[in-house]
């Protein structure tokens, strides 16, 4: 129940408004010249009390630093990786921008001068989409909690993350690169080729996982580096898989096999020990990438051929090539999507949807049908 008091100023005569808020405290509201003006503002504040959207100003004056802390904390469904991409993203974007600001000062146009702003600031396309994405889930936890009406975040425009196109080798040109590799690193870079395994399962493989006889490699596991340490997990999507075996690739795996402990790793750092991507890429790959662009005209004009363009390569292409490679071999959808672990089909359609060809010719067949029973020709 509220009550309305007189009281007086320097400026003259005022009223005040005392009512006891939905959690029990009491308050008061001053300033109305008048007391119409009073009660008016008090009915008004009844009705919203009795609102489930209702917020006190302590609600709102709550700052948003405890929420990002408490979103960042939750990582019982949430892989090493991830845990650690997230902290960085906020620890550099989020939290010094939006660690001491109040609920009550969250508007989709401070949203839209934060994106400018890192922007400013040298963030990239992904880097904002990012940011983004874990503000947004900070600022739904207050709207589940009841704190927000609504999330600022939501529908905010954000920059257009441009694609690099995938590198894709041929059967021809993965040789061409092992030609380029140091002889001990050349059956894990055509493994990568023809597998489609992620760098992390491969290092993580294990002589057990592979099934000699019927050329199948058991996906179980994958290694992931977090803040320079190796994190054994599941694959990414969660799910252990069954991948086919080249033979020319399994036949000197399975040499390599011949008095080796069946639990011991298939791929080794040369000092021993599980690979690093990083290091991988910095000391192996990178340079037989190199050799191999300098010489691909050469050695493809000594064989009389025409030259064709060896591209840039990442590790992650060896995935790409896997699939190039599956597609002209006659792989399906679900085939790829099987070998390459996608949740979902339309990921590999995502991803790959140039290389599967587009087959035209039963449709062309029914339209001609179409426009010869309709004397089409005939008016051209």
């Amino acid at each position: 129940m509220a009550t309305i008091r007189e009281y007086e100023t320097a400026k003259g005569k005022r009223f005040e408004v005392g009512y006891t808020k939905p959690d029990g405290r009491t308050t008061r509201k001053r300033g109305f010249r008048s007391k119409r003006d009073a009660n008016v503002w008090s009915a008004a504040n009844i009705v919203a009390m009795n609102r489930p959207t209702y917020r006190t100003q302590s609600d709102l004056s709550q700052k948003l630093g405890p929420f990002i802390d408490e979103f960042l904390a939750r990582r019982a469904t949430l892989a090493a990786t991830t845990v650690a991409n997230r902290a960085a993203v906020a620890g550099k974007w989020i939290t010094p921008y939006w660690s001491d600001t109040s609920l009550e000062a969250l508007t989709k146009k401070s949203v839209r001068a934060w994106v400018e702003s890192i922007h400013a600031a040298g963030a990239g396309a992904q880097t904002i989409q990012k940011a983004h994405q874990i503000l947004g889930g900070v600022l739904e936890d207050c709207v589940e909690q009841g704190l927000l009406t609504g999330n600022p975040a939501r529908g905010v425009k954000l920059p257009t993350v441009v694609t690099r196109e995938h590198g894709y080798l041929s059967a021809p040109q993965v040789a061409h690169l092992l030609d380029e590799a140091q002889e001990r690193d050349r059956m894990l870079i055509a493994f990568l080729a023809f597998s489609g395994l992620r760098f992390g399962e491969a290092a993580a493989l294990t002589f057990a996982d592979l099934d000699f006889a019927n050329n199948v490699v058991h996906v179980r596991k994958s290694a992931t580096e977090v803040r320079g340490e190796l994190v054994l997990g599941p694959p990414k999507n969660g799910k252990a898989r069954q991948v086919p075996g080249v033979p020319q690739v399994m036949e000197p795996l399975q040499r390599r096999s011949a008095g080796r402990d069946a639990h011991g790793l298939v791929f080794t750092a040369p000092e021993g020990g599980m690979l690093r991507l990083s290091t991988w890429r910095r000391r192996v790959f990178a340079p037989a990438v190199q050799r191999a662009i300098a010489s691909w005209p050469a050695s493809d004009f000594a064989r009389g051929t025409a030259v064709q363009h060896f591209p840039k390569l990442t590790p992650h292409d060896l995935r790409h090539t896997a699939a190039s490679l599956g597609v002209s071999a006659g792989a399906t959808v679900p085939l790829v999507q099987s070998m390459l672990g996608h949740a979902k089909p339309s990921i590999t359609l995502d991803v790959y949807t140039g290389l599967f060809p587009a087959d035209f010719d039963p449709l062309v067949a029914k339209l001609e049908d179409l426009a010869s029973t309709s004397g089409i020709a005939n008016r051209l």
